[in-house]
């Protein structure tokens, strides 16, 4: 977009008279980006449908500790055992359990299961005029156009009744897998083939069907992309994008334009594309380092990277550190264990090792170089991208499939805060005269 010319030099002046002296923040003491201190986030709400631990406080000190991941109560590693995760339907469990808040008996873990794949159906308006029609390439900026679109095909979209929530809910987690595959083949592919997935089908086997122009994925690659799903479905109500959805439901606002809003921060770069800058440093890493087995070479590539020397000149080994996490990143775990599955199937092996050398020199690298004593460990955007590219999935869609999981999340703490906490969310910001 061209300025007129009469505007063209204004430039330096919207940066000058935008642009706060910095130290005012300290002085005045500022909690920027909601932070404390030591890095915690500022104390904003209360939930019952997730916990995120990475340190504990003694003696009025910060510790790290292992990370922790719970939802409704139960820690991650006991769902994925209770959920068994070679069942087929781990994700709609995980998402019941979230959105009505106890795991479901076989009587509505079956109605819920049929429920999700009654709404899979995309309206033929907003698949002709938006998944088909809007020229943008970013399928993030069509998944949000079309759920805002959804909000004319709903008979009573302002409804803030929790259980007709609960029901729109189910039909954007059911909706936004499909929304997602085909926007991808909309934009990406030449004559494209837009298949409707069976009743059957679990949402990971629906959304590889779909993908895939009607190829039946393999049981293997749909129950490891369950998992994804389901490790993916929440955590927390402190993050970017799960924190918008509070704000602006706190308004009162309509679920479609809660999750649009959501979506909106998921696609900024500092939140949901960090798989994506992973995968991309890992293809430098893999062009300039000759010997993956050399650890000794990884570490000086890496150390020229936290030297901004090397890659896109950051300073980020993308994948290591959390706003939370610090010794460890229970996603990451789960997730580094179907990494290895995939590895030795696809015969990736050599790149995992690489991964795995970086993921160890990666944080005491971090300590030396930085000159700081902040412990940081691989998080779960460390090994998704790679998951996803053994599973054959593109890497335009790895943000929109953070948000195809992350709608469980949403809704549920966009329920819970309907009902509990009440009030338009409206923090202070203070007035200070610039020149």
């Amino acid at each position: 977009m061209t300025a007129k010319a009469p505007l063209q030099n204004l430039a330096s002046k919207i940066i000058k008279n935008n642009t706060i002296n910095q130290a005012l923040y300290d002085e005045i003491e500022v909690k920027r980006g909601l932070r404390n201190k030591d890095g915690s986030g500022v104390l904003a709400g209360l939930t019952s449908i997730s916990s995120v631990i990475g340190a504990r406080m003694i003696d009025y000190q910060r510790y790290p500790v292992e990370g922790e991941l719970s939802y409704r109560g139960y820690n991650i590693f006991d769902i994925a055992e209770t959920f068994k995760l070679k069942d087929r339907f781990a994700f709609e469990k995980t998402a019941y359990l979230l959105l009505v808040g106890e795991i479901a008996d076989k009587e509505n873990e079956k109605a819920f299961i049929q429920l999700v794949s009654e709404r899979r159906a995309i309206p033929e308006v907003i698949m002709k005029n938006v998944i088909q029609g809007i020229p943008s390439k970013d399928i993030m900026n069509k998944l949000q156009t079309a759920v805002s679109a959804l909000y004319s095909q709903d008979a009573d979209p302002d409804s803030l009744d929790p259980f007709e929530n609960f029901l729109k809910a189910v039909d954007l987690m059911a909706k936004m897998p499909i929304i997602t595959a085909y926007a991808y083949l909309a934009t990406y592919k030449e004559n494209p083939k837009f298949v409707v997935p069976e009743p059957s089908m679990s949402q990971a086997e629906a959304f590889l069907y779909v993908l895939g122009e009607g190829k039946a994925p393999s049981e293997f690659d749909a129950q490891i992309l369950d998992l994804c799903l389901a490790i993916h479905a929440e955590h927390g109500g402190g993050n970017n994008s799960t924190f918008t959805t509070y704000v602006v439901s706190s308004s009162g606002t309509d679920i479609y334009s809660a999750v649009a809003a959501s979506i909106s921060s998921l696609k900024g770069p500092l939140h949901g594309s960090a798989n994506s800058k992973v995968m991309g440093m890992m293809d430098d890493i893999k062009k300039h380092v000759k010997n993956w087995d050399n650890k000794e070479e990884v570490r000086n590539y890496l150390q020229k990277i936290m030297e901004q020397k090397a890659h896109d000149k950051s300073g980020k080994i993308y994948g290591l550190g959390h706003a939370v996490y610090t010794k460890s990143d229970p996603r990451a775990l789960l997730l580094k264990i179907q990494a290895q599955k995939l590895a030795e199937l696809k015969g990736r092996q050599d790149e995992l090792k690489l991964y795995l050398t970086i993921e160890t020199e990666g944080p005491e690298l971090f300590q030396s170089v930085k000159g700081d004593k902040k412990v940081i460990s691989a998080n779960v955007d460390f090994f998704s991208g790679f998951v996803y590219d053994c599973l054959g999935i593109p890497k335009e869609i790895y943000t929109p499939m953070f948000a195809m999981a992350r709608v469980v999340g949403w809704c549920a703490h966009r329920i819970e805060e309907g009902l509990s906490g009440k009030r338009i969310i409206r923090p202070g910001y203070k007035y200070v005269k610039q020149g």
